[in-house]
């Protein structure tokens, strides 16, 4: 069997043209073995978000070409397909683009400036950095990219009403 990086190539060369057609990005892929049946994880976006019709209609066209394409696939493994949700993580370096001008809360791996925690409007990624405006002190701030451990969407209640 391939290994784990090989199937999420595959799976990943397979969805992206289905995404694509179908106006979305295709996010994120896992694959997940051991202890039962296989899973793929599949993380869809769009400008106007993704509703569950839509991932419905992805899974049942990439389901399909992975059943009757793909030899490298175990048999009896779980596709789910989902959005990545209002407080979503950031995987892909032109989220950090898309989503410029948004509250964002980025943590890292180790202190930068003596915080391992920062809050603020994302100004986007340059030069593999992550550019910050702290909205309560006015500080900008450069996050050097390969230390961070986590940046997503930051919503709070006043934000969903």
């Amino acid at each position: 069997m391939a290994s784990k990086r090989e199937i999420e190539k595959m799976i990943i060369d397979l969805g992206e043209p289905i995404a694509r057609a179908q106006g979305h990005t295709l996010v994120d892929v896992q694959f997940q073995s051991g202890g039962g049946r296989p899973r793929v994880l599949i993380t869809l976006d769009s400008p106007g978000g993704i509703s569950v019709g839509e991932c419905q209609k992805f899974s049942n066209l990439l389901g399909a070409r992975l059943d009757i394409e793909e030899d490298e696939m175990p048999e009896g493994y779980y596709l789910e397909v989902s959005s990545p949700g209002l407080d979503r993580t950031f995987r892909r370096d032109e989220e950090f683009d898309i989503f410029r001008g948004r509250k964002v809360q980025v943590r890292t791996y180790a202190p930068v400036e003596g915080q391992k925690e920062f809050l603020g409007k994302l100004e986007g990624l340059r030069d593999g950095e992550i550019l910050l405006l702290e909205e309560e002190t006015g500080i900008s701030r450069a996050i050097p990219r390969e230390m961070v451990s986590r940046c997503k969407l930051h919503y709070e209640v006043n934000d969903l009403m």
